[in-house]
């Protein structure tokens, strides 16, 4: 699945990203990772339209922030702004670093995550934009299929551990089943299709010594 996009710079997602790179200091260096919609405007098609451009950063983040509030892109008055967040926001596949697209922009190495780790984020929501994004990606490229989505969803099993009390997201088990039938028109088991092979396998690559613990009782009762 790679993914060598040709980034829409005149897409509204990069006009205002060009402004922001503008307004950094140039002599910092600047690791940006955007996420939400505006990866799928700015590398699969620019007429993908969000209200805002999600982004986190490194060490940098107080640089960003002194560069957003000196333009007030960040202004959620805007017709687009950009909402920086941190890294903890984008919960996807582990997988997603090794896929990601990096471009060097001036002083800023950007990186955009694939659209399959974008998706996958999604699935925590799934409002009515994010089920948009699914169609339209795999409308323009074909990807992901059924059997791709539920096998990189079973190395992305952890997504489907209970929450926090305090988080305030989705049910993620449930929106994965509105999902496959929006999508595919066919329920999923989620717990036999994704979760149970998932735990299986992961079982498998540990390498523990076996105990034989009713042998072991034994001893100790003896003793």
């Amino acid at each position: 699945m790679d993914w060598t996009p040709t980034l829409a710079w005149d897409a509204p997602a990069g006009q205002i990203l060009k402004t922001l790179f503008a307004a950094l200091p140039q002599e910092s260096h600047f690791h940006i990772t955007l996420f939400g919609s505006s990866p799928l405007q700015l590398g699969v098609d620019s007429g993908f339209l969000s209200g805002d451009v999600d982004l986190f950063a490194d060490e940098t983040r107080e640089l960003l922030e002194q560069a957003l509030a000196a333009t007030g892109l960040s202004e959620k008055s805007r017709t687009l702004y950009i909402q920086l967040c941190n890294e903890s926001n984008f919960r996807s596949s582990p997988r997603w670093v090794r896929r990601a697209f990096t471009t060097q922009v001036g002083n800023v190495t950007l990186t955009l995550p694939h659209p399959l780790d974008i998706l996958i984020a999604k699935l925590h929501r799934l409002a009515d934009k994010d089920l948009a994004a699914f169609r339209l990606v795999i409308e323009r490229t074909g990807h992901p299929t059924e059997d791709e989505l539920r096998r990189e969803l079973q190395f992305a099993v952890d997504l489907y551990r209970p929450n926090f009390d305090e988080e305030m997201i989705g049910d993620i088990t449930t929106n994965t089943r509105v999902l496959w039938q929006e999508l595919w028109g066919k329920e999923i088991n989620v717990r036999a299709e994704i979760i149970a092979p998932a735990l299986a396998a992961r079982r498998d690559g540990y390498d523990f010594p076996k105990m034989d613990y009713k042998a072991e009782l034994r001893r100790l009762g003896a003793e």
